[in-house]
Protein backbone atom coordinates (compact mmCIF):
# COMPACT_ATOMS: atom_id res chain seq x y z
CA UNK A 1 0.00 0.00 0.00
CA UNK A 2 2.79 2.96 0.74
CA UNK A 3 4.60 2.08 -2.50
CA UNK A 4 0.95 2.76 -4.47
CA UNK A 5 0.64 6.49 -1.77
CA UNK A 6 4.76 6.96 -2.57
CA UNK A 7 4.58 6.48 -6.52
CA UNK A 8 1.73 8.12 -7.08
CA UNK A 9 1.86 11.11 -5.33
CA UNK A 10 5.73 11.47 -6.88
CA UNK A 11 3.65 11.68 -10.05
CA UNK A 12 1.11 14.14 -8.96
CA UNK A 13 4.56 16.06 -8.02
CA UNK A 14 6.02 15.09 -11.29
CA UNK A 15 2.90 16.00 -12.84
CA UNK A 16 2.79 19.83 -12.21
CA UNK A 17 6.59 20.34 -12.34
CA UNK A 18 5.83 19.21 -15.97
CA UNK A 19 3.19 21.49 -16.36
CA UNK A 20 5.28 24.30 -14.97
CA UNK A 21 8.12 23.53 -17.33
CA UNK A 22 5.97 22.98 -20.37
CA UNK A 23 4.09 26.39 -20.10
CA UNK A 24 6.68 28.11 -18.46
CA UNK A 25 10.33 26.40 -18.78
CA UNK A 26 10.81 26.64 -14.97
CA UNK A 27 9.53 24.67 -12.16
CA UNK A 28 8.74 26.77 -9.09
CA UNK A 29 10.80 26.68 -5.93
CA UNK A 30 7.25 26.36 -3.99
CA UNK A 31 6.25 23.65 -6.19
CA UNK A 32 9.23 21.70 -5.11
CA UNK A 33 8.64 22.76 -1.39
CA UNK A 34 5.00 21.34 -1.08
CA UNK A 35 6.75 17.87 -2.91
CA UNK A 36 9.68 17.41 -0.52
CA UNK A 37 6.73 18.62 2.52
CA UNK A 38 4.78 15.57 1.23
CA UNK A 39 8.10 13.42 0.88
CA UNK A 40 9.29 13.63 4.43
CA UNK A 41 5.75 13.36 6.04
CA UNK A 42 5.10 10.08 3.94
CA UNK A 43 8.78 8.96 4.53
CA UNK A 44 7.88 9.62 8.54
CA UNK A 45 4.64 8.18 9.08
CA UNK A 46 4.78 5.30 6.53
CA UNK A 47 7.75 4.08 8.33
CA UNK A 48 7.47 0.97 10.66
CA UNK A 49 6.73 2.30 14.06
CA UNK A 50 9.40 3.69 15.99
CA UNK A 51 11.29 3.53 12.85
CA UNK A 52 9.55 7.49 11.64
CA UNK A 53 13.13 9.44 12.11
CA UNK A 54 15.41 7.41 11.14
CA UNK A 55 13.69 7.17 7.53
CA UNK A 56 12.87 11.05 7.45
CA UNK A 57 17.09 11.43 7.76
CA UNK A 58 17.40 8.56 4.82
CA UNK A 59 14.72 11.09 2.88
CA UNK A 60 16.77 13.81 2.95
CA UNK A 61 20.12 12.33 2.33
CA UNK A 62 18.81 11.09 -0.57
CA UNK A 63 17.29 14.43 -1.58
CA UNK A 64 20.67 15.95 -0.80
CA UNK A 65 22.94 12.89 -2.23
CA UNK A 66 20.97 13.44 -5.82
CA UNK A 67 21.42 17.27 -6.06
CA UNK A 68 24.82 16.78 -5.55
CA UNK A 69 25.40 14.42 -8.10
CA UNK A 70 23.44 16.19 -10.77
CA UNK A 71 24.81 20.07 -9.19
CA UNK A 72 27.67 20.30 -11.97
CA UNK A 73 24.77 19.84 -15.05
CA UNK A 74 22.83 22.36 -13.63
CA UNK A 75 26.48 24.65 -12.93
CA UNK A 76 27.16 24.21 -16.71
CA UNK A 77 23.27 24.91 -17.63
CA UNK A 78 22.66 21.39 -19.78
CA UNK A 79 19.87 21.25 -17.05
CA UNK A 80 18.11 23.35 -14.72
CA UNK A 81 17.69 23.81 -11.19
CA UNK A 82 14.20 22.64 -11.20
CA UNK A 83 14.97 19.36 -12.78
CA UNK A 84 17.37 18.79 -10.08
CA UNK A 85 14.77 19.08 -7.88
CA UNK A 86 12.62 16.86 -9.29
CA UNK A 87 15.24 14.15 -9.75
CA UNK A 88 16.13 14.84 -6.25
CA UNK A 89 12.55 14.25 -4.91
CA UNK A 90 12.48 10.94 -7.10
CA UNK A 91 15.25 9.44 -5.28
CA UNK A 92 13.57 10.96 -2.10
CA UNK A 93 10.29 9.00 -2.44
CA UNK A 94 11.16 6.15 -4.23
CA UNK A 95 14.87 5.78 -3.06
CA UNK A 96 18.20 4.96 -5.23
CA UNK A 97 17.60 1.93 -7.09
CA UNK A 98 13.63 2.76 -8.67
CA UNK A 99 14.66 6.57 -8.68
CA UNK A 100 17.85 5.23 -11.05
CA UNK A 101 15.43 4.03 -12.98
CA UNK A 102 13.22 6.80 -13.46
CA UNK A 103 15.46 8.77 -13.95
CA UNK A 104 17.07 6.88 -16.50
CA UNK A 105 14.01 6.49 -18.74
CA UNK A 106 14.09 10.29 -18.44
CA UNK A 107 17.12 11.07 -19.63
CA UNK A 108 15.97 8.36 -22.81
CA UNK A 109 13.04 9.89 -22.93
CA UNK A 110 14.45 13.33 -23.10
CA UNK A 111 17.01 12.16 -25.69
CA UNK A 112 14.40 10.70 -28.22
CA UNK A 113 12.51 14.25 -27.74
CA UNK A 114 15.86 16.04 -28.56
CA UNK A 115 16.63 13.92 -31.25
CA UNK A 116 13.18 14.52 -32.84
CA UNK A 117 13.21 18.22 -32.41
CA UNK A 118 16.17 18.37 -34.43
CA UNK A 119 14.99 16.67 -36.99
CA UNK A 120 11.90 18.76 -37.17
CA UNK A 121 14.08 22.21 -37.14
CA UNK A 122 16.63 20.67 -39.02
CA UNK A 123 19.53 21.65 -37.08
CA UNK A 124 20.81 18.25 -35.95
CA UNK A 125 24.45 18.56 -37.46
CA UNK A 126 24.51 22.29 -36.22
CA UNK A 127 23.43 20.60 -32.54
CA UNK A 128 25.99 17.96 -32.69
CA UNK A 129 28.81 20.20 -33.82
CA UNK A 130 28.05 22.63 -31.00
CA UNK A 131 28.20 20.02 -28.89
CA UNK A 132 31.03 18.68 -29.32
CA UNK A 133 33.20 21.47 -30.03
CA UNK A 134 31.97 22.73 -26.10
CA UNK A 135 33.28 18.97 -25.06
CA UNK A 136 36.62 19.84 -26.70
CA UNK A 137 36.61 23.34 -25.35
CA UNK A 138 35.77 21.82 -21.78
CA UNK A 139 38.45 19.55 -21.63
CA UNK A 140 41.30 21.64 -23.70
CA UNK A 141 40.86 24.86 -21.51
CA UNK A 142 39.36 23.44 -18.25
CA UNK A 143 36.90 26.24 -18.31
CA UNK A 144 33.27 25.50 -17.54
CA UNK A 145 31.26 27.77 -18.98
CA UNK A 146 27.34 27.57 -19.48
CA UNK A 147 26.21 25.33 -22.27
CA UNK A 148 22.84 26.71 -22.99
CA UNK A 149 22.61 30.20 -23.49
CA UNK A 150 19.08 31.69 -24.30
CA UNK A 151 20.04 34.62 -26.15
CA UNK A 152 22.24 32.22 -28.77
CA UNK A 153 20.30 28.90 -28.55
CA UNK A 154 16.64 30.04 -28.30
CA UNK A 155 13.62 28.15 -27.25
CA UNK A 156 14.07 25.44 -29.69
CA UNK A 157 17.18 23.78 -28.23
CA UNK A 158 15.26 23.70 -24.80
CA UNK A 159 13.60 19.92 -23.90
CA UNK A 160 11.08 20.28 -20.77
CA UNK A 161 12.93 17.20 -18.69
CA UNK A 162 10.25 17.89 -15.98
CA UNK A 163 7.83 16.35 -18.95
CA UNK A 164 10.91 13.52 -19.63
CA UNK A 165 10.98 12.30 -16.10
CA UNK A 166 7.18 12.22 -15.49
CA UNK A 167 7.40 10.12 -18.54
CA UNK A 168 10.34 7.87 -16.90
CA UNK A 169 8.12 7.58 -13.81
CA UNK A 170 4.84 6.46 -15.74
CA UNK A 171 7.05 4.04 -18.02
CA UNK A 172 9.28 2.35 -14.77
CA UNK A 173 5.67 1.28 -13.17
CA UNK A 174 3.81 0.23 -15.74
CA UNK A 175 7.61 -1.70 -16.41
CA UNK A 176 7.02 -2.56 -12.57
CA UNK A 177 3.93 -3.90 -13.33
CA UNK A 178 4.00 -5.72 -16.51
CA UNK A 179 7.33 -7.59 -15.47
Amino acid sequence: MSIFLKTGLLTAVLLGGAWYDVREQRIPNWWCACGCVCGLWLAWHLAPEGEGPWQAVLYMVRLLAVTAIWFPLFRLRMIGAGDVKLMALTAGYLGFPASAGVILYGFFIGAVLAFLKMLVYKNLYQRLSYFFAYIRRLFRTGEAVPYYQASRDGKEAVIPLGLCLLGGCVLYAVRGILC
